[in-house]
């Protein structure tokens, strides 16, 4: 059975060579329609159910994410197509949302679409775009975080999470309730996402949340809540310190 797909974007040059490449690298994908504002996407949506949508998030008087407010059901999988907004794209990659950015190249957008397929053939819910809404609109410091689970996503409060620890091309992610993810992707990602929201890299394989430090050992040693003794490399230590003291 094939998915059906509808294209969001209000400059029609965009759209008209989204559907080419669609039409070339995924024949089986049903384009049921194009709209070029945010009235037109929620009329097709409603009406129409498509299993995917792609959304440019920047249109004139309502933005993708208003969009996305609006629409009574949020069961569909979605694909943002975005210029650079660093704010925009922080969120998608926290709800583990595809998103390919403009001028689309081929490889991205295969990569982002044949994860959306894998999804839609799984059936797992649509929880992650609800949660996309949470963390964007809200503006929470405690955000949600999509983490992958032997059963799919889970979605954990960033306060949730005590530390991350790199193995090999791994991370380790321990919460607080004394649960450990493995995740594939390396510690890189998650540094660049959580250190915004209180986490510490003490050293090159460490991330801590600064929430649950309980002491500071002069050799290099910070103490978490848990008793867990976590390394601070030799160069950060004064870094670390002053983070410590002036709480950012």
């Amino acid at each position: 059975m094939n998915s059906t797909a509808l294209l969001v974007d209000d400059e029609v040059l965009p759209r008209q060579l989204l559907r080419g490449k669609l039409r070339v690298h995924f024949p089986k994908i049903d384009i049921i329609g194009e709209a070029g504002n945010g009235d037109e996407a929620y009329e097709y949506i409603t009406t129409t159910h498509p299993d995917l949508v792609f959304l440019d998030i920047s249109m004139p008087r309502e933005n993708g994410f208003d969009l996305l407010r609006r629409l009574p059901h949020l069961d569909f999988e979605l694909i943002f197509v975005t210029s650079f907004d660093q704010y925009a794209l922080e969120a998608i990659e926290f709800c583990a949302i595809g998103y390919i950015v403009k001028p689309v190249s081929t490889d991205a957008l295969i990569r982002a679409v044949d994860h959306a397929l894998v999804r839609i053939n799984q059936k797992h819910g649509f929880h992650h775009n609800q949660v996309l809404l949470e963390n964007f609109i809200e503006h929470a410091e405690n955000k949600k975080i999509a983490l992958p689970t032997s059963k799919g996503l889970e979605f954990i409060h960033t306060q949730d999470i005590l530390r991350c620890e790199g193995y090999q091309k791994y991370t380790k992610i321990h919460l607080t309730d004394g649960r450990t993810i493995v995740s594939s992707s390396n510690i890189g990602k998650y540094i660049s996402m959580l250190e915004p929201y209180g986490f510490y890299t003490t050293h090159k394989s460490h991330l801590v949340n600064t929430e649950f430090v309980k002491s500071y050992l002069k050799e290099g040693i910070v103490v978490l809540e848990d008793g867990t003794n976590v390394p601070v490399a030799r160069r950060k230590r004064h870094e670390f310190l002053d983070f410590l003291k002036n709480g950012s």
